[in-house]
């Protein structure tokens, strides 16, 4: 057998030195990736929340939020993303990942993971949280088993091609398929500049120019995520950067019957406010809720308000039909990572803006 006809896996213990969350859970899905994952607090009596998360992105970006949640009674579910962190691919990239198809790493594959990772966990509904790329997923998902999903909060994000609103213009569209066919062909061009992903201040101060962080994103929340990033196959990362380029759920939104709430982050650049309120504008009944200041890493910036913003959300229009179920989902194995202590979070002396739900 050859390294195109198998799957491929992290070595174990591979995000050691950024994984905020041990990933004690593996499903292999239907072509044969290995999926890890965690399940917090499985006897939670509340709703049960499976975040689904950005491109590129670790569980840094749940550190804060996941715990708000798990706080709250939830039962919490959190997977690494196919080609992130302790999760596999359907067969070992190679050189540019040229074993790899953009079919291996769709937007409606990684959506169908979300649903395979509910059905190992023993959970036969939840909420599925998606930050970035993990709103067009959570989509897919919801086109997948809508039946499986209870609601959806969709966290600055956006049900298209993300290049096209990229800082506000689509030269970025644009120029993408150049620079993805220079990646595929010579991927030593950006390697070494890989390598030098790490540092803390350099990552964050260079993620403040860029405006990927917001201005409550702390360098000590970044560094987690720098880490897995100069970890993670750059050719993987632009090939599923064309998956997100070549997704579309718009077709979708229309017809979407579980209560959603939307979260615009006012200062995110690289998923503009309009992108949310076009979501709430397409998906029937759902409610939009605006944090002025945050930037693209709301997650982290604000993660006490968004917690907030959903546990209301889910009191007044998800738990009325709810029941929980009368067994919790197993208990995890393994032993759990402690989250690192974070400190006192001060709210936003900004309001979230909330509009009321409305018919579209």
């Amino acid at each position: 057998m050859t390294e195109t006809d198998q799957p491929w896996e992290p070595r174990p213990g591979a995000d050691a030195s950024y994984a905020l969350f041990d990933k004690e859970r593996r499903v292999v899905v239907d072509d044969g990736t290995p999926i890890a994952y965690t399940v917090r607090n499985p006897g939670g009596r509340e709703v049960p929340v499976l975040f689904a998360s950005g491109w590129s992105c670790s569980d840094a970006y749940w550190g804060k939020l996941l715990p708000e949640m798990e706080r709250r009674g939830h039962p919490c579910v959190l997977p690494d993303t196919r080609g992130h962190g302790l999760s596999g691919l359907p067969r070992t990239p190679g050189r540019g990942a040229r074993n790899l198809t953009i079919d291996d790493v769709s937007i409606n594959r990684i959506g169908r993971d979300l649903v395979s990772v509910l059905d190992d966990a023993g959970l036969e509904r939840a909420l599925v949280v998606g930050h970035s790329m993990g709103v067009q997923t959570a989509l897919e998902a919801y086109r997948t088993a809508p039946e499986r999903v209870l609601g959806m909060a969709l966290v600055a994000g956006t049900a298209e091609n993300p290049t096209k609103s990229f800082y506000g213009y689509s030269i970025g569209d644009r120029l993408f398929p150049l620079g993805a066919a220079i990646m595929r062909v010579f991927p030593e061009v950006l390697s070494p500049a890989w390598q030098t992903i790490g540092p803390a201040s350099v990552g964050h101060f260079g993620a403040r120019l860029a405006k990927a962080a917001g201005p409550g994103c702390s360098k000590e929340d970044l560094h987690p995520y720098l880490l897995h990033l100069r970890s993670t196959d750059p050719a993987v990362l632009v090939l599923m950067a064309g998956a997100m380029r070549a997704h579309s759920a718009i077709d979708l939104l229309a017809s979407i019957t579980a209560p959603t709430l939307v979260v615009a982050a006012g200062a995110d650049v690289f998923t503009p406010a309009r992108c949310s309120e076009e979501l709430h504008h397409r998906i029937a009944a759902s409610e939009l809720v605006t944090f002025p200041r945050a930037g693209h890493t709301i997650p982290v910036e604000e993660p006490e308000a968004v917690a907030h913003a959903i546990d209301d959300f889910v009191t007044r229009r998800i738990k009325p039909g709810y029941a929980a179920p009368t067994k919790p989902a197993s208990a995890t194995t393994g032993k759990k990572k402690p989250t690192r202590k974070q400190p006192a979070i001060a709210t936003n002396p900004d309001q979230p803006a909330r509009r009321p739900a409305r018919d579209c």
